[in-house]
């Protein structure tokens, strides 16, 4: 007979494992699908809702690299941004990719309170050490702008809008 306290553990380790299986994303891309499974399992655990509609197949010309300096940093940004919200409720962030007539199009919104100040288009770190932050918009833009896209940034009505296109070669 298995003592109750392990059996408990065991049982508790099942379930985390199947939350993971289950919070696996298949968008069309790997790598999209390996930033999106890591962010959700990060937002789950605290008390984030993030959700995704994403045709991933429509990355297949972006290196995995920048595929993840995109989407990486788009969602570190955001869950950073929702995490200090005080009500659970309100912290939710939203990932759309699709395509239409020539153009990729990506979409990361999310709920947001505060304002922000802009330099050169992007905004400004909010960080006390501004010469180590700011660098992940930075490289959303540099991996656009790679592509011939152009990323737009709009922050409004407690939304922050993140808006990416890039012509489809």
């Amino acid at each position: 007979m298995i003592p109750e306290r392990e059996r408990e553990d065991y049982l508790d380790e099942i379930e985390r494992s199947i939350q993971i299986y289950d919070s696996t994303i298949e968008t069309g891309n790997e790598v999209l699908d390996t930033v999106l499974t890591e962010k959700s399992l990060y937002c789950e655990q605290h008390q984030i809702t993030m959700t995704c509609v994403a045709d991933g197949s429509k990355l297949g010309f972006l290196d995995g690299v920048d595929v993840y300096a995109i989407f990486g940093n788009a969602l570190d940004n955001a869950i950073e941004s929702v995490s200090k919200v005080p009500e659970p409720e309100k912290r939710l962030i939203a990932v759309s990719v699709w395509s239409r007539s020539d153009l990729l199009l990506i979409q990361v919104e999310n709920y947001f309170e505060g304002t922000l100040a802009f330099e050169d288009g992007l905004p400004v770190t909010s960080k006390e050490d501004k010469d180590y932050h700011g660098f992940g918009i930075k490289s959303i833009r540099y991996a656009v702008e790679k592509y011939d896209g152009c990323m737009g940034i709009y922050p409004e009505n407690n939304l922050f809008l993140l808006r990416i296109s890039i012509p489809i070669p």
